[in-house]
């Protein structure tokens, strides 16, 4: 028997993992990543990354006396610590003559931050410094102003403060998503207007944009307004399945996130070429820290392992999804309960409620993508009691148990069924 551990993490929960006993005939691959260790000194790596920039001038030369800054950073859900590095960029920005006018968090469409939110993200050190703090707000158009038109025919909206701002910074994480990497969008979506984040996100539909796929048109179309609008120096990070930052490159904003991509792909990319024309029945992924709160985000793990995973076979994901504030842990996945069941049908009622505006797609990017793998596999979460009720409302296997899940399944696929573990599959990408 073979013995694996799901991990079954949250936030506020770390080092907790589910364990499961497989027979040996049935375990044909584990995908489990050599994480490097962490930084040392995440400040101290920020500091030096600022004067040695990739492709770009260090952080001393980039501005000239009086210069008002504007950081971006990202929003309560994403992993890249700003707090730990924001008071070196205050101290070198001052250093080099200018002030820092404003953080930008950039929430997209999520709901702007609370004062509590804000000075967890932030750092009650930034805080008190009293800078100016605005969250991405796109109730208020007019708060922004047109840059211009990306070739692919996106007008690009952006918050009044970045775009009049000398300098621009931003802060992000590098991790494979549904739509390619993210770290690519600290523009779109994070300081742009509604029109321009939904314009954007049409392009979540077509089949180039896929976890791994960092050459598809909706990664482009971010690039492109990037520059467009002009951010002087983006920070990129790697954030390991236990919060901990173990890469962080500054530099030319496109380039250093390629870059970082690259080294992303060093550690969670992985040659999965023996399930080609032949996928398993079973597949076993798991819910790190990075990745919690919300099924809405650790759903990302069950489009990620798909590749692997035969028509008609079962995903088994263990997520927690304890919920966030007022949030349960299922909130907003209920917006795809009106194309149950998944069928070819109902995806054909989904996409024109799209075009037609009346699903927005900053999240229909999310649940449209494991809507199609529900259209063609089961899809069980293994989570907490109280979210049974909802998980199944969405159309969603539910189970508090991973031993009943995974009996289930093989009672299903027969003893001798396929079964491949992929312990973190939101960070993981499988090449078939």
């Amino acid at each position: 028997m073979a013995s694996i551990q799901v991990p079954y993490d949250t936030a506020e929960e770390m080092g907790v993992f589910l364990d499961l006993e497989i027979a040996d005939r049935n375990l044909v691959a584990s995908f489990v990543p050599e994480e490097p260790p962490a930084l040392k000194d995440v400040a101290g790596a920020a500091a030096y990354a600022l004067e040695h920039p990739m492709g770009n001038k260090p952080l001393s030369e980039l501005m000239r006396k009086g210069d008002k800054v504007v950081i971006i950073t990202e929003n309560q859900f994403r992993a890249a610590p700003a707090a730990a590095i924001l008071p070196v960029f205050f101290e070198r920005i001052k250093s080099a003559g200018g002030e820092v006018s404003s953080i930008a968090i950039g929430t997209g469409k999520v709901p702007p931050l609370n004062p509590e939110e804000i000075a967890e993200k932030l750092g009650k050190e930034i805080v008190d410094t009293g800078v100016a703090v605005v969250c991405n707000d796109v109730s208020q158009p007019e708060n922004y102003v047109l840059r211009g038109i990306t070739s692919r025919g996106v007008p690009v909206f952006v918050l009044k403060e970045v775009a009049e701002a000398d300098v621009v910074i931003s802060i992000a994480t590098t991790q494979a998503t549904l739509w390619g990497y993210g770290g690519s969008g600290m523009i779109i979506p994070a300081v742009c207007g509604n029109e321009t984040i939904e314009m954007n996100h049409m392009f979540s539909l077509p089949a180039d944009c896929r976890p791994g796929n960092n050459d598809c048109h909706m990664q482009a179309d971010k690039y492109e307004a990037a520059r467009m609008v002009g951010i002087d120096m983006g920070i990129q990070m790697i954030v390991n399945n236990s919060f901990e930052v173990s890469y962080l490159l500054a530099g030319d904003y496109v380039e250093s996130h390629k870059a970082t991509v690259k080294a992303y792909d060093q550690i969670y990319r992985f040659d999965a070429t023996q399930f080609a024309g032949a996928p398993a029945d079973i597949v076993i992924t798991g819910t790190s820290a990075p990745t919690n709160h919300l099924y809405f985000h650790t759903s990302w793990a069950a489009v990620n392992v798909d590749p692997i995973v035969k028509d008609g076979g079962t995903i088994i994901h263990a997520s927690p999804c304890p919920g966030y504030g007022d949030w349960p842990g299922f909130a907003l996945m209920d917006l795809m309960s009106s194309y149950l069941p998944p069928s070819p049908d109902h995806m054909a009622q989904a996409m024109r409620a799209f075009y037609a505006k009346d699903r927005e797609l900053w999240a229909g990017c999310i649940w449209w993508k494991l809507y199609e793998v529900m259209t063609r596999k089961d899809v069980v979460v293994v989570t907490q009691t109280d979210n049974l009720e909802a998980a199944k409302g969405v159309g969603l296997g539910a189970s508090d148990s991973l031993d009943k899940a995974f009996r289930a399944a093989l009672e299903k696929h027969g003893p001798n069924a396929s079964v491949a573990f992929v312990p973190y599959g939101r960070y993981s990408v499988l090449d078939v």
